[in-house]
């Protein structure tokens, strides 16, 4: 190649390179060599290199330093060059994007433009091989083409992807007005709300409002309204924090755990004679189990009128007229004396339902000092009460044997409850089509109609001509038989006697070892007693702080009641009760006497009541 050069007779000569990588120092020394061989040939002007580009823009670089006519004319027009073919490039790629029918598509130009490969990117790449003052001018172009084409893609992306979404809508659009689906099950009432319903509905037939306004009956309430105004005294157990979900650190604002609060804000705001129904929502600390719930509902009633215009016999006519119409006509009913601290007298109402008494509701005639706490003068008014738990009749009713099935939400559990309106009483209380559910009540005894029983006045009621038996031969109800002429009605204190077997309670001798108080409480006491049990001492919680100090109790022999279920008490675990009498009003507390010569552990019985102890499923 040398001596071919050196004979060779020309003025200019131009090597055309075909690679663009000639600022990489990869050619540098072949071209050095070229040009000392051109250098010493007659080749008197010089040669040009020129590399082709990927815009195919030739970049001139003069190897010869002294040869004006050797000089290229694109070297002085290589930016220009690039600047044409970014703007053509430009040009392209916004139209490559308006032909896009996809963000699939969108994006390929992007990556064919825009990309680490891509034309403006190759474009920087011969920064190095232009001139200094060229430099600058080729970013500020290569700069604008980037962001014009990025703002470009991002836009036509963006529209892109809403009309796909369009798309996909238009292809899962449903035509409403279509005809539905053939053969749909209709849904039904949730047996809570039925029962709840019902029961407002007898009421209100007899004169009752129903309240149920937010501003009237509230769930978070006061201290005052829930406690303090119904005649609770401070050391009452629903009190504690282990009962009641207190609200404030001084435990003046809590959820309400009972509707009786509506009764005294109604009295407060009502003028008398007036009568309410009051259902509502209603909370309390306690262990969630078959018969347990955190929440649960409640229905109360209240009436208020002259002195002497409502006596105990209007609130068990009353009584009676209800159970009735939610447990059939031919239902029987008895009243027990019973205490609550809002009522005086109080009672507590049983049915005999389903072969077998069971407790549905607590009632009494308000107590004066209820009375006066509203602002209600007692001399001159006075009234009855009474209150159930819709959990609890809905149970009763349907044979549900675990209050947690209402919450479940499970349609087929919800499915199995015929509606009162729906189907008649005899569907609520029964179940099953319709000669199944006649069967079923003429078995126990009940006479079956097609309607539900004409509401009547309260007076009505109150004269007696609706009530039953307040007891019943639990030996042989003979049901379907008519009724014979009542008996003389035995007293409740007969009622109590005859219901209560205490063998069945696990009374034992213990010793507390250890007192301490609880740290969470402070109207607890944490004992420790042993009732010479091989797992040792128990730990059992007190309300007893408010009574006696910690060295009264250590070493001191007492009665424990050890067949209870474990529960939580303000978080921690008590397995028993100390027993203890209290006076009137809860002034004084003492404890239970211990038999003389009785040991630690030994079991205390009664005379005449000497059998087992059941298990605290049965307490």
């Amino acid at each position: 190649f040398y001596g071919k050069v050196l004979s060779l007779k020309f003025t200019n000569v131009v090597i055309m390179m075909g690679s663009s990588r000639l600022s990489s120092g990869r050619y540098l020394p072949l071209i050095a060599l070229i040009r000392i061989i051109f250098l010493s040939s007659s080749c008197s002007h010089g040669f040009v290199v020129r590399c082709p580009t990927s815009f195919g823009i030739r970049i001139s670089t003069s190897l010869c330093g002294d040869s004006s006519d050797a000089t290229d004319t694109t070297s002085t027009t290589s930016f220009a060059s690039i600047s044409v073919e970014l703007e053509d490039a430009r040009t392209a790629a916004l139209e490559a994007l308006e032909r896009a029918t996809s963000v699939r598509e969108a994006e390929d130009v992007r990556v064919k433009y825009l990309g680490k490969k891509g034309i403006v990117a190759s474009a920087m790449g011969y920064m190095r091989s232009l001139p200094p003052a060229d430099k600058p001018k080729l970013g500020s172009v290569v700069n604008v083409v980037k962001d014009t084409l990025e703002s470009a893609v991002v836009s036509r992306k963006s529209a892109l992807e809403i009309e796909e979404v369009n798309v996909q809508l238009e292809k899962e659009r449903i035509d409403v007005t279509m005809p539905g689906l053939p053969n749909l099950t209709p849904g039904k009432r949730h047996p809570l709300s039925m029962t709840i319903e019902k029961a407002c509905e007898v009421f209100v037939s007899l004169g009752y409002d129903t309240v149920t306004a937010l501003e009237d009956s509230p769930e978070i309430e006061t201290d005052y309204y829930c406690f303090e105004a119904l005649n609770c005294p401070k050391d009452h157990p629903a009190r504690d924090m282990q009962d009641t979900f207190y609200l404030t650190e001084d435990m003046e604002t809590l959820l309400r755990t009972q509707t009786s609060a509506v009764q005294i804000r109604q009295m407060e705001t009502r003028k008398p004679p007036f009568r309410i129904v009051s259902p509502g929502r209603v909370y309390r600390k306690d262990d969630i189990d078959a018969t347990h719930s955190l929440i649960f509902h409640q229905v109360e009633i209240l009436a208020i009128e002259k002195r002497g215009e409502l006596t105990l016999g209007h609130l068990k006519g009353t009584v009676e007229y209800f159970l009735q119409q939610m447990f059939g006509p031919d239902i029987d009913v008895r009243f027990r004396g019973s205490y609550f601290p809002f009522t005086e007298p109080s009672m507590e109402v049983d049915v005999f339902f389903r072969g077998k008494w069971l407790e549905v509701l607590g009632c009494g005639m308000v107590d004066p000092n209820v009375l006066e706490m509203a602002g209600i003068d007692p001399m001159e008014y006075s009234g009855f009460a009474a209150g159930f738990g819709a959990e609890r009749f809905a149970m009763v009713i349907h044979g549900v044997t675990d209050i947690r099935e209402f919450y479940n939400s499970d349609n087929r559990f919800i499915s199995q409850f015929p509606h009162f309106h729906d189907d008649g009483m005899i569907s609520h209380l029964v179940g099953g089509n319709r000669e199944e559910r006649k069967k079923a009540m003429n078995a126990l005894g009940i006479e079956t109609t097609e309607s539900d029983m004409p509401f009547t006045s309260l007076t009505e009621v109150a004269d007696g001509s609706t009530s039953t038996a307040l007891t019943r031969d639990q030996s042989d109800p003979k049901p379907g038989k008519e009724k014979k002429k009542k008996k003389k009605k035995s007293t409740s204190s007969d009622a109590v006697v005859a219901d209560i077997d205490i063998s069945k309670l696990d009374i034992r001798v213990g010793k507390i070892i250890k007192v301490w108080d609880h740290p969470d409480s402070d109207k607890l006491f944490c004992e420790e007693i042993d009732l010479g049990e091989e797992d040792g001492p128990r730990q059992i919680l007190s309300g007893l702080r408010a009574h006696y100090s910690a060295a009264d109790l250590e070493d001191r022999k007492v009665l424990v009641l050890a067949n209870l279920k474990v529960r939580k008490l303000a978080g921690l675990e008590s397995k028993g009760m100390v027993l203890c009498a209290a006076s009137e009003g809860g002034e004084k507390v003492v404890f239970l006497d211990v038999p003389k010569g009785a040991e630690v552990g030994e079991r205390v019985t009664f005379k005449g009541y000497e059998g087992e102890p059941v298990s605290y499923f049965d307490i």
